[in-house]
């Protein structure tokens, strides 16, 4: 969003970006192609872990210019420049500006904001205990947004008429992660099985209400190399049945709290062709150590996996640097890294096929939705929305309709 423009050479090994020269950060201080280059330095390489060995440079060239330069062609390195860019204060660029300390759930309008003054004068965040009753005070005229609408709630704010529903599928999705390691599904044979007993279409209804896409794999379904022919495990619960049959599995599921609803609802299709699964609560930090640890059978929980396939990339390839380790398996670095060194679109298409095809052989989970989420807003304001994406990312445009009043206030 800093780039005015950007030139890939014609070799795929280099690419100049030139910056914007109307950006301040939030301080006041310029923008300038040393500050963003340094940046680049510092915060790629955690991001972009073993994939960051590709960079060869990054340098400015000149007040308003930035050569990033590979040792091979890189497509991850353009999926890497979503990285922020702050000052060593933490200011950063964005319409809205934090007002700090004395003020910690406050943001004000950004008066130099690059691409126009917001329209919204002040946006205070307001924590509630649970969603039920975030929504409620919605319903109730006291608040103008809620953050984030539980699907129980969805079909009472649908009907109410002071308030507009936005929806979009999120970059997360659920996974059981498999520990390939322990006895109980070491077995290749016994994970292809626990694939095909999942009923996709039945878990989208009884999870999820619906408010869900059905996952196959890693790779978010609206990334531009997705496509609905990709390789994937097809429902066969017949075909399970009969591979479990001489290979029974038992195994215990860590679950994430606030997702035993999936969990039951897997433990069901499980039972169905014979594979016992027992749930075990437990919380993210507790379950991200176990799984560094090695020590659990499969972990139910929800993982971060787009926009861009550098982020599913992180989780599954060996080296990674997410949070969670090592889950993959070496059929599928290989397949990762296929698309790491594609040189052009046909070359990075085939590498996702290639990942789901990884997937299939030799599942190292099982990929069960990518969840739909929707956002609140009261109709006093007039949102701008965009197909299929959060309508966070155009609260610069949100504009308060009506009653001067309720400018005034916002």
């Amino acid at each position: 969003m800093l780039a005015k423009n950007w030139n890939v050479a014609s070799d795929g090994q280099s690419v100049s970006i030139t910056l914007r020269s109307d950006v301040k950060f939030h301080d006041g201080s310029a923008i300038t192609s040393e500050i963003v280059a340094t940046e680049l330095r510092r915060v790629l390489e955690p991001f972009m872990g073993p994939a960051f060995d590709d960079v060869e440079y990054i340098r400015p060239t000149g007040q308003s210019q930035i050569d990033i330069g590979f040792k091979r062609p890189s497509p991850f390195l353009l999926e890497a420049l979503e990285a922020g860019i702050n000052t060593n204060s933490g200011a950063g660029t964005g319409p809205f500006v934090a007002v700090g300390p004395s003020a910690p759930n406050e943001m004000r309008a950004n008066e130099h904001y690059y691409l126009g003054r917001p329209m919204i004068d002040r946006i205070v965040v307001s924590p509630y205990p649970n969603v039920r009753s975030a929504w409620a005070d919605m319903l109730r005229d006291r608040i103008d947004m809620l953050y984030e609408v539980g699907t129980d709630a969805l079909e009472s704010l649908t009907a109410a008429r002071s308030v507009s529903l936005f929806t979009y599928i999120r970059h997360y999705q659920y996974v059981l992660v498999f520990n390939t390691r322990t006895e109980a599904l070491r077995s290749r044979e016994v994970r292809q099985a626990l694939a095909r007993a999942i009923d996709h279409d039945a878990l989208m209804r009884e999870a999820f209400d619906g408010h869900a896409v059905a996952s196959s794999g890693p790779v978010w379904p609206q990334n531009w190399a997705f496509r609905q022919n990709l390789p994937k495990a097809s429902f066969d619960p017949k075909s399970a049945a009969g591979m479990l049959t001489s290979h029974p599995v038992r195994f215990k599921c860590l679950v994430r709290p606030g997702l035993d609803r999936i969990a039951i609802v897997l433990k069901r299709q499980l039972e169905a062709v014979g594979a016992v699964m027992s749930i075990e609560e437990a919380p993210f930090d507790t379950i991200v150590e176990r799984i560094n640890d090695r020590d659990f059978d499969a972990v139910l929980t929800e993982l971060i996996s787009g926009p861009s396939l550098l982020r599913p990339y992180q989780l599954w390839r060996s080296g990674g640097t997410g949070r969670l380790k090592n889950l993959g398996t070496p059929k599928l670095d290989a397949a990762f890294d296929q698309v790491r060194f594609a040189r052009n679109d046909d070359e990075y298409r085939a590498g996702v096929a290639s990942i789901q095809q990884a997937i299939v052989d030799d599942p190292p989970a099982l990929f069960l939705a990518w969840p739909e989420r929707a956002r609140a807003v009261s109709r006093r304001f007039d949102v701008a929305a965009e197909p299929n994406r959060d309508i966070l990312t155009t609260l610069r445009l949100w504009r308060p309709t009506n009653a001067l009043e309720y400018a005034n206030r916002n």
